[in-house]
Formats: structure tokens, C-alpha cells, sequence
């Protein structure tokens, strides 16, 4: 017993054939059919998994009779389960989702195991459905395919991830990180989850996703997941905090890979001018309404500072208000103050009766 584990560790340790050489191996004893079908489901030696259709047509076999030759393969290996090969596979894969606050989503596992791997990968897959400790879980719409140990407390998970959710809204915007752990802190004191745990806990959740700024927000908002043209500039605006050229905005767009196509600048020019959320502030630069800016020309912009002004304003005052919102000229403004608005003689300007 002892030399066959000491062999199963030398494995291990072997590197990156060690799931699909020890499946190989475990299989071994089965026949010849029963092997080449289970690993031509799973793609392990093969540029692809198989269809039980393509198996069947292979084998001159039904489908039926295809997939009750994977479940006797399946239960063949699991009556090998005290095995010393098999017992170390079972402990790494423990180990990689204790790693993980004892969750980790399918694709996640099956690459941290394989070591990215395409043919490991498929065996770390066949073994997932043969231990006892590890199960998999789905919850539609709320938990993406994950595998968790036997003990993880699912309860937990879902309390944490819906009282993320609630700061997401309270904060209504996407958060980084450390900002999020903060918040999550001072509504949840009864918790004890390290970091590492928490983001764990992010990863796996439907509901929940990270965006190409790195904030953690809900993942169907437009500052997750934006859908047109128009929401991807104003994702990347509102992370810029500050009016942009269309132009800058669509290479934001492409360099944060919003878009799985080169976007074109005029494509974004018109998505702009069509958009109420949207100010053009000066040539070809926009902003966001909610910062403040209103759509209008120089002269609207002027009529309306000097309407809603509590107090008399001379030139200099009337310039900073309207450069506060409108990327133009000092020239500009002057030249609209002079066509269309009335100066008192101490250089007071109001709007024209």
C-alpha cells in the first residue's frame, strides 16, 4: 500500500499528465470499447469531446446504450474510489476549493486542476462526477455551475451574495473591491469572511459580475453589461468623470474590449447626438446630463445662468459658469454676450427685454 501511494505522489508531482494518465490507468481493466467510449465523451486524448450520436454511429450503438456505458464506467471507477491514485486526485481537487472558500465555478476548477490544459482538463472533468466529498450545484439565474465540498453551507453563500446585491443598490454603482468588502462590513458585522473568501463568493454568482474597469456592480446594469453603442460610451464616460471627444470615447470602447468589433468613430458620433443622457459641450465633445450639463446653444446656456443667477454678473463671472459646462472659446461666449445680451455701465450683463 504504501509503495503503490508513494507512486501515486511521484504522479502528482509529474506534472500534467498526471488526471489523464491516472484515468487511463483506472480504466485499464475495462474493455477495449468501454474505454475508448468514455474517453471520446469526455475528449481526453482527442482534439474533442464526442457526441453520444457520433459515439454511437462510431460503435454501430445506440445512444442509450452509449450513455449506460458511460454510468457503468462511472460506477466502475467509483468502487476504486479507496484507491491510492484515486485518493490523491480527490484530495487536490479538495484542496483547490478549500483554496477557494470552498466554492469554485466549473471552468475555474477544471482550468486551475488541468493547469489550463485541454486534455487534462477532460479527465479533471470525468473525475469531478466520481467523488463523494465534491458535488456539483446550479441554481438558474442565481449560481453559475460550480462545484462545492460536501460541507459548504449554501445558506451562507446566498446570504452574503443578496447582501452584496443590497449594497450594489444602495450604492447604485459599480464598486472596486476593497470599496465593496468596506461597505459589505458595515452592513454584515456578523460575518467573518477574509477577502479572498468573499471574492470567491463574487465569482460564482450570476447576479453579481465584475466589468472591464474592474468594479464589482449588478450584472445586468449598463455599467456591467452594456448592451449598445450608447451604453458602452456611457460606461466608459462615466468612468472617465469628464466630458470626451467622440472620438477618445471610441478608443476607450475598443481598449477596454466592449465591443468584440473595431468601432467606428462616426458610429458612436450619431448614437450620441441621438441620445437625451447626452450633451455635445463643444466640437465633437460630449457629457453626461446628470453632471449637470443641458443641451442648448452658447446663447440658451448664457440666458439661463444670468435667469437663475441670485446675484449680478459681470463678464469674468459669466465666462467660468458657461467653461464649467461647455468646452468652447472665451471668444465664443464674449461674442454672444455682446450680439444678444444687455450691459449695464458698470459692466453688469442681463438678459434683454
Amino acid at each position: 500500500m504504501e509503495t503503490s501511494l508513494n507512486q501515486a505522489k511521484n504522479t502528482i508531482a509529474g506534472g500534467n499528465l498526471f488526471f489523464s494518465d491516472s484515468l487511463k490507468q483506472l480504466v485499464s481493466d475495462l474493455p477495449a470499447r468501454s474505454q475508448e467510449i468514455i474517453l471520446s465523451r469526455y475528449g481526453v486524448y482527442g482534439s474533442r469531446t464526442m457526441t453520444l450520436e457520433e459515439i454511437g454511429k462510431k460503435h454501430h450503438i445506440t445512444r442509450e446504450r452509449v450513455r449506460q456505458v458511460i454510468r457503468e464506467v462511472l460506477k466502475k471507477v467509483r468502487e476504486k474510489k479507496d484507491r491510492p491514485i484515486f485518493l490523491q486526485i480527490q484530495e487536490k481537487a479538495a484542496l483547490a476549493l478549500r483554496s477557494n472558500g470552498g466554492i469554485m465555478e466549473e471552468k475555474q476548477l477544471i482550468s486551475v486542476l488541468g493547469k489550463s490544459n485541454a486534455n487534462e482538463g477532460a479527465a479533471v472533468r470525468f473525475f469531478l462526477e466520481c467523488m463523494d466529498n465534491i458535488s456539483g450545484i446550479e441554481i438558474k439565474d442565481e449560481l453559475k455551475f460550480s462545484y462545492v465540498l460536501k460541507d459548504f453551507d449554501i445558506e451562507q453563500w446566498k446570504t452574503v451574495k443578496n447582501t452584496i446585491i443590497e449594497v450594489l443598490k444602495m450604492q447604485k454603482r459599480p464598486l472596486l473591491f476593497d470599496v465593496l468588502l468596506e461597505q459589505f462590513n458595515k452592513v454584515k458585522k456578523d460575518q467573518n469572511l477574509s477577502k479572498e473568501t468573499l471574492i470567491h463568493y463574487l465569482e460564482v454568482s450570476e447576479e453579481i459580475k465584475q466589468n472591464a474597469f474592474g468594479k464589482w456592480g449588478i450584472a445586468k446594469s449598463r455599467e456591467v453589461s452594456p448592451k449598445g453603442t450608447r451604453e458602452k460610451a456611457y460606461l466608459v464616460m462615466k468612468e472617465s468623470g469628464k466630458p470626451l471627444h467622440f472620438r477618445d470615447i471610441t478608443k476607450k470602447i475598443d481598449q477596454y474590449h466592449l465591443n468584440k468589433k473595431k468601432t467606428h468613430p462616426q458610429t458612436v458620433h450619431n448614437e450620441l447626438i441621438k441620445d437625451k443622457n447626452f450633451v455635445l459641450v463643444g466640437r465633437g465633445i460630449y457629457a453626461l446630463v446628470e453632471w449637470g450639463y443641458k443641451k442648448g446653444t452658447v446663447k440658451d446656456v448664457i440666458e439661463e445662468i444670468l435667469k437663475r443667477s441670485t446675484k449680478p454678473l459681470n463678464k469674468k463671472d459669466v465666462l467660468s459658469r458657461v467653461l464649467a459646462v461647455r468646452r468652447v472659446k472665451e471668444s465664443t461666449v464674449i461674442i454672444n454676450l455682446n450680439n444678444y445680451f444687455s450691459k449695464s455701465k458698470n459692466g453688469i450683463y442681463s438678459v434683454k427685454k
